[in-house]
């Protein structure tokens, strides 16, 4: 038996401007993407959290399976010379990236790509490898996205994000509360809608975005994320992307009454945003404010340990 886990993550700043290769920075969360490999005579695919019905074959399938529970399997898999691993049953579990039946925006196709990829390299005789992972969520996403969510999950910890590289970096902002919109949000709409914003030309508003990402990642303070936070609200208005959704605006309005510094995490538009104070003390009004208001809290800490992989006893 071999068991792999991997941690979400959490766009602290530099979302949509990590595209256009700013630094960016992400933070990974305790939140575990696991699988299970144990030898079997077929190839077996089974998932919790994400529904889908278990999938079996003979032999893996040389195009895309259309049973959605072998689908990102079957593309880290394709990193490995396939036909010469054995068999096995594999388990993948991301039920601590849903509440309620809902997708909480944590990363959970990363975290577990990563994982499945770990587990599949321990089969092979190896060691976990971040470009293979990375090219396989490629892939599985249609080609989207820069890999930040990949390195968070590979690495753990808090990382300075930019054109495919990352580095640890100090977790400054360390008085804060994420809070769930109650909302999935459709990144790949508003990839799409980027797409159209930057065929327009008009590029000021994600410059300026791009530009208040660098100032804060150089030097992380409550001024620089308000700075940032204002410039995200203006490329939101310039592209039309619909970062701000209404959740997302009446979780700012609650904390702007607070003095707290508010901003989606992510593509926005749903999943998760992030108040920021200069203690404990200034967050709690909030905290309750958006418990009132039917927000959920999410007690979300640093996960440190990136990819983890074992073999153990059936």
């Amino acid at each position: 038996m071999i068991l792999a886990s991997a941690p979400g993550k959490l766009v602290l700043w530099g979302e949509y401007a990590v595209l256009e290769g700013a630094p960016a920075a992400v933070l990974a969360v305790n939140r575990r993407a696991r699988c299970r490999l144990e030898a079997t005579d077929i190839w077996r695919f089974a998932s919790r959290g994400f529904k889908a019905s278990a999938a079996e074959f003979q032999r893996l399938p040389s195009q895309p399976p259309t049973e959605p529970a072998a689908t990102l399997a079957w593309h880290v898999l394709r990193q490995f010379r396939a036909a010469e691993l054995p068999p096995v049953s594999v388990l993948m579990d991301t039920q601590a990236f849903f509440a309620d039946g809902s997708k909480l925006g944590l990363g959970s196709s990363a975290a577990l790509c990563v994982a499945l990829e770990g587990a599949f390299a321990a089969l092979a005789g190896g060691q976990a490898n971040r470009a293979r992972a990375l090219a396989a969520h490629k892939q599985a996403q249609g080609g989207l996205g820069s890999g930040i969510d990949v390195a968070a999950s590979f690495f753990g910890g808090c990382l300075r994000f930019q054109q495919g590289e990352a580095a640890p970096c100090p977790d400054a902002l360390m008085h804060r509360c994420f809070v769930w919109t109650g909302e999935p949000a459709q990144t790949a709409a508003k990839l799409g809608r980027l797409r159209e914003y930057l065929r327009r030309g008009d590029r000021i508003a994600l410059d300026a975005l791009a530009q208040r990402s660098e100032e804060l990642s150089d030097r992380p303070t409550l001024d620089g994320l308000a700075a940032y936070a204002e410039a995200l609200r203006d490329f939101d208005a310039a592209a039309q992307l619909g970062i701000h959704s209404a959740p997302h605006s009446a979780l700012q309005r609650l904390a702007v009454g607070e003095g707290l510094i508010y901003k989606p995490c992510g593509a926005g538009g749903g999943d998760l945003g992030m108040a920021v104070g200069e203690s404990p003390q200034h967050l709690a009004p909030f905290r309750a404010a958006a418990q009132t208001a039917g927000f959920k809290i999410l007690e979300l800490q640093a996960a440190k340990q990136g990819i983890q992989c074992s073999a153990a006893s059936p």
